[in-house]
């Protein structure tokens, strides 16, 4: 079943053309940095900077991990992407998100620049793979979504690559469960909706990126991501993916509560996927 975009989606879309086509992409960053800076001050948010120790967080409500090397789209290598990843999982381990505080990657890590230790590393602007300093840090920022979803967090800002980068290997996910992030263009946020604190820990092991969400105690529950209206077809000559996410807690007796609908996603695949394109019914 094909994904209806609907009259709000389609005009969000249109307004981002409209707005590439009429400024250079290093202007748009540079208004959305003021304006975000701007936003920051006029309307603070209950940001969480308190720090914690996982021993003092024993309940492990889900844990994840990913590699750092992967088959990139194109020529371009992901070299440079394990140091923009490590700074960031610095930055981020032991923070401690009390209930309704709101966690923000861009806030907790900071700017990628050269004097702070961020080197070129592959990303992507205006749907062209380029590269730039902390390049390589939407695989810590995708790791995080993961786990604030799976954590029950209100997701209060998230943005997702218009672009199917890589093929499924090793993908643990489903297609579409991420979320991007360029300081201080676009953030990643989200709020801890439970009432006690919870506290990330992230760090690297033999070339993985490994990062969890704690607890002092158990929820009484547990969260699961279910995809639906999954397909690769074709459209104007290019090949596309998308499909619908939603989450569903499951109580301790495994009854599946109610499906709470996520986001829906449609990408453009960067890759050979000419065997994966839904085949004609007979």
């Amino acid at each position: 079943m094909a994904l209806v975009p609907s009259p709000s989606q389609r005009m969000t879309h249109l307004l981002r053309v409209i707005g590439r086509k009429a400024l250079p992409f290093g202007a748009r960053v540079i208004w959305h940095q003021a304006m975000r800076h701007l936003q920051w001050r006029l309307h603070p948010l209950q940001w969480t900077t308190t720090r914690g120790k996982p021993d003092d967080f024993p309940f492990i409500i889900d844990e994840r991990s990913s590699p750092l090397h992967r088959v990139s789209a194109g020529s371009m290598t992901s070299e440079g992407k394990e140091r923009n990843i490590a700074l960031g999982a610095q930055s981020v381990d032991g923070l401690v998100i009390n209930s309704n505080s709101v966690f923000s990657f861009c806030r907790t890590v900071g700017p990628t620049t050269r004097a702070r230790g961020f080197v070129p590393g592959l990303e992507m602007h205006d749907q062209e793979l380029t590269r730039s300093e902390g390049g390589g840090l939407c695989q810590l920022a995708n790791l995080l979504f993961a786990l604030a979803v799976h954590a029950d967090a209100e997701i209060v800002e998230r943005h997702r690559h218009s672009l199917d980068l890589f093929p499924d290997a090793e993908r643990t996910v489903p297609f579409g469960f991420g979320a991007t992030v360029f300081y201080n263009y676009v953030d990643f946020q989200f709020r801890n909706t439970l009432d006690e604190p919870l506290l990330l820990h992230t760090w690297i092991e033999n070339e993985r990126l490994y990062g969890q969400i704690r607890a002092a105690s158990a929820p009484g529950w547990r969260m699961r991501v279910v995809e639906t209206d999954h397909r690769f077809f074709r459209e104007n000559g290019a090949i596309f993916r998308e499909n619908r996410l939603w989450k569903q807690k499951v109580s301790p007796d495994g009854q599946e509560l109610d499906l709470i609908p996520l986001f829906s996603t449609k990408a453009r695949v960067m890759y050979p996927a000419e065997h994966l394109l839904e085949q004609p019914s007979p």
